[in-house]
Formats: C-alpha cells, structure tokens, sequence
C-alpha cells in the first residue's frame, strides 16, 4: 500500500509525528460543532499541523449552521472538505478546495456515483456494499474515489440522545457512551452522545485492506482509515501489513440485505 495514498481520520492529536514517521502525510479532522461520532477538533488545532489536511463535516445542517460555517475562519492548510449535507456543497462549490462527497449509505451503485461526480472532486464509496460491487463502481467510475479500508464503521446517526434518553428512562446514571447487543443477530454496538445526537457503530473493526490489490491504483483518490476507538500500535501493524485483532471483513463477502415495503 503506498502510504501516500492513505488518508488518516485523526483520533488523537498528539499521535500525528508518529504517523508522520510512517509516511503518512495526508491527515482528515472532524470539525467541531459540524461534525457527529467522531473526535472533532476547532480549525484553531487544526491550522497547526502540517501535511495534506481535509476537514470533515458529517451532520446535517441547519440553514443556521450553514451561516455560521460561512462566518469560520478556514485555516491556510487545508485542502478539502469531506461533506454529507448537500448544501454546504452549493456554498462551497466555486471555492478552491476539493470537495468530497460522504453520503456513505447511499453511495452504493456506479449510477448514483457518477451523478455526484459531475459535482463533486471525489466521493467516498459506501462500507455497506460487497468486494465485487466496490471493483464493479471503481472501475465504471468517471473519477478517483475514496475507499474505506480500516476502521469501526458507522452504521448511522440520530438527532435525538438515545444514549441520554435511555439512561434517563431506566433511572441510570446519564452515560456519553453505551454497547447494546441486538440479540437476533448477536451483534454488539457501540452508542455514542453528543450534542448533535447519537452514533452508532458495529463493534468490530471493518479490515477492507484486501481492496488495495484488487483495485485499480489509478481509480483510488485515497484509503481512507478511521482511526477512532484504535491505538496507534493497531493502525501502525494494520499499515505495515500485520494481523489485527477484533476485525471483520465486513460486508465485503456478504451482501447486505435491505427490506423495502412489503407486508409486515
């Protein structure tokens, strides 16, 4: 895998030298405030660190927060941003930065990804999808993609405090975080609050590094790694090519299957 083709969603500010040191240079953050299951940092921590840097911006906004967005600051050093709300897209397309589309449960098929890529600079492809599906849209695709390759993905968000609600609920002590296990599929969570509402995540670590062979090195903007909830020690043995452990493949072998309407 040529490092400088990854790129690295930071968890933990003070492990970037190290990161750095494996030749990693291109470097995502969640924003503060914009952003939603994800250590978030304010464009001040930002504007100080070196390398590629791309901002992500994974909420749904507010025509509120939208305004307040345009009134920020953006730091010199960053190149793009990563967004899921479409219009912050209308107000920063025309700008100077790369714009990259994260709708991620959505972006499934090579139609729905060519339509965005008439839009967008590039666009991350759904973690939802299968190994044959992924090479099916990378090869149809009309421009380099982002492929998620490692990490605990996010299964989706809600606007309301689940983890909040229920603590409350039950008469608990109120918690940030929670693991719930889904007992027909034996399946564990993790829940995360914030202010902006609820994260939900699978519990075991996606390890799609298998792609990086398969794919068409031409056709991949980046691989993208999510290093929330994993030491660097993990990232750094999943980079040089080591087992790690509590991964899964995924949905890479497995397809996902949706219900749609139907009887009940």
């Amino acid at each position: 895998m040529k490092r400088d083709k990854i790129l690295l969603n930071v968890s933990d500010i003070n492990d970037i030298e190290k990161y750095k040191k494996l030749g990693i240079t291109n470097f995502l953050f969640a924003l503060k405030d914009y952003s939603i299951g994800y250590t978030s940092f304010s464009f001040e921590e930002i504007g100080k660190i070196g390398g590629n840097i791309y901002v992500l911006i994974n909420r749904i906004l507010t025509d509120d927060d939208i305004d307040n967005f345009l009134k920020l600051k953006i730091p010199t050093n960053v190149r793009g941003f990563i967004i899921e709300d479409i219009g912050l897209y209308y107000e920063l397309k025309g700008s100077k930065y790369e714009l990259i589309n994260f709708q991620n449960h959505l972006n499934n098929n090579y139609m729905t990804v060519n339509y965005w890529l008439k839009r967008f600079d590039s666009l991350v492809v759904s973690t939802d999808i299968t190994e044959e599906e992924i090479c099916d849209i990378v090869n149809s695709s009309i421009k380099p993609l982002v492929i998620n390759i490692l990490g605990y993905p996010m299964i989706m968000y809600s606007r309301r405090n689940l983890v909040t609600n229920y603590c409350k609920y039950y008469g608990m002590d109120i918690k940030k975080n929670l693991s719930v296990l889904e007992e027909i599929s034996g399946n564990t969570f993790k829940l995360v609050d914030s202010p902006y509402g609820t994260a939900v995540f699978n519990s075991k670590i996606s390890d799609y590094r298998e792609l990086v062979n398969l794919l068409d090195f031409n056709k991949v903007k980046f691989y993208l790694i999510n290093s929330e909830f994993m030491s660097f020690e993990e990232i750094r043995d999943a980079i040089e090519g080591k087992p790690i452990q509590n991964a899964s493949d995924g949905f890479l072998h497995k397809k996902t299957i949706y219900r749609v309407g139907g009887e009940s």
